[in-house]
């Protein structure tokens, strides 16, 4: 999920409440939460519920239209949330001028769009929320981390402390004091002085040692034989890590590598037809048919770009499999942040299988990226 409950708040006026929908429905494509303030012109429990939203949230959308720049309120509500360091992003939605006060950040251009997931600037949009989130947790992971190594800090002075009292050095033999070390002196000297004690008891009987009888030829010990170790014992052969291999209606998938070049990623499988000859078709981002990943912290990136036989395309590439032969499918990703280090859910998008239902899920799962 690119930002969590409440970290998106949408302003718009009543009137573009249609666009406002659409706008919901793709962020919410990307997996991105929106609230939005519905009716802000009607009513102090609305307004107040929406400023508590203004309040909680990160990232304020505001939508421009004829209507909304002259909603007072609106345009109140998008100053507040300035003034209290909220990531404002304005989005024209008609050719109007924005209020001279959120001249200075760039808007979204969304002036007749009609809901396209895959537009350019909803993509930006979604891009731009999602880096951000990512700055915010890892600020949040840092500051975590320092209150851990502060509390570990006081931690080790506590003992420092502890120890330089005179009775606990001395108890670890660091350092006594001479009061100390002076009556231990004392009292050795009082016990070494004394004379020892006579005492009437008679001297023990020396008793003699019984003779052992003598073995001649002692058997020789006997010794364990050492151990073999069983070489068909699969408890002790090595382990070997099998490569993941998805197998739907005589196509086997097998996932290669997942690799990062910088802020790039690039997954090899090999497919192997076990049928007839017939042909498939791997998508990378074409409208609602797309492969795509899903990063440990539930954040979707769609792919960019697919190959096979070297013909590449950004859409989708066919090609014709013959029975029992492999080919190299690579799946391209771009723009992914380096504190990526593992895919959750790989899945890659394949049509031409031989059922009703020719649209399949390739799925591989907890991939490290490697370098």
């Amino acid at each position: 999920m690119n930002a969590r409950q409440n970290e998106v708040c949408l302003l718009y006026s009543e009137s573009d409440k249609a666009i406002a929908s659409l706008l919901e429905d793709a962020l919410n494509y990307y997996s991105i939460n929106v609230w939005k303030a519905q009716n802000i012109s009607i009513g102090s429990k609305i307004i107040n519920q929406t400023t508590e939203m203004l309040d909680k949230a990160k990232f304020v959308i505001v939508l421009w239209s004829n209507n909304s720049v002259k909603s007072a309120l609106l345009k109140n509500l998008a100053s507040e949330a300035k003034k209290n360091n909220k990531i404002l992003i304005p989005v024209l939605i008609e050719n109007i001028r924005i209020p001279g006060e959120f001249l200075d950040i760039q808007p979204a251009y969304l002036v007749n769009w009609d809901g396209d997931h895959e537009n350019e600037q909803i993509v930006k949009l979604w891009r731009l929320i999602q880096d951000k989130v990512l700055k915010y947790r890892s600020k949040k992971v840092g500051f975590n981390q320092f209150i851990a190594i502060f509390g570990l800090v006081l931690t080790g002075l506590s003992v420092i402390i502890a120890i330089t009292t005179p009775e606990v050095r001395c108890f670890f033999k660091l350092q006594c004091s001479e009061n100390t070390s002076s009556e231990k002196t004392i009292k050795s000297s009082e016990v070494t002085s004394q004379s020892p004690v006579e005492t009437d008891l008679p001297n023990p009987i020396k008793s003699t040692p019984t003779p052992q009888p003598i073995i001649e030829n002692p058997l020789p010990n006997k010794t364990s034989a050492p151990t073999v170790p069983d070489k068909n014992n699969p408890s002790i052969q090595q382990e070997t890590v099998s490569q993941q291999s998805v197998e739907v209606e005589g196509f086997i998938f097998k996932l290669k590598s997942c690799k990062r070049l910088n802020e790039n990623v690039k997954c090899d499988v090999l497919i192997t037809n076990t049928l007839k000859d017939r042909e498939l078709r791997l998508y990378g981002n074409y409208t609602s048919k797309r492969s795509k990943f899903l990063d440990l912290e539930g954040i979707t990136y769609p792919a960019d770009s697919v190959e096979i036989d070297a013909i590449k395309n950004n859409y989708y590439v066919s090609t014709q499999l013959i029975q029992n032969a492999n080919v190299r499918l690579s799946v391209s990703f771009i723009e992914i942040p380096l504190q990526v280090k593992k895919i959750q859910v790989l899945n890659i998008q394949a049509e031409g299988f031989d059922s009703p239902k020719s649209l399949k899920d390739i799925q591989f799962r907890d991939i490290v990226l490697s370098k």
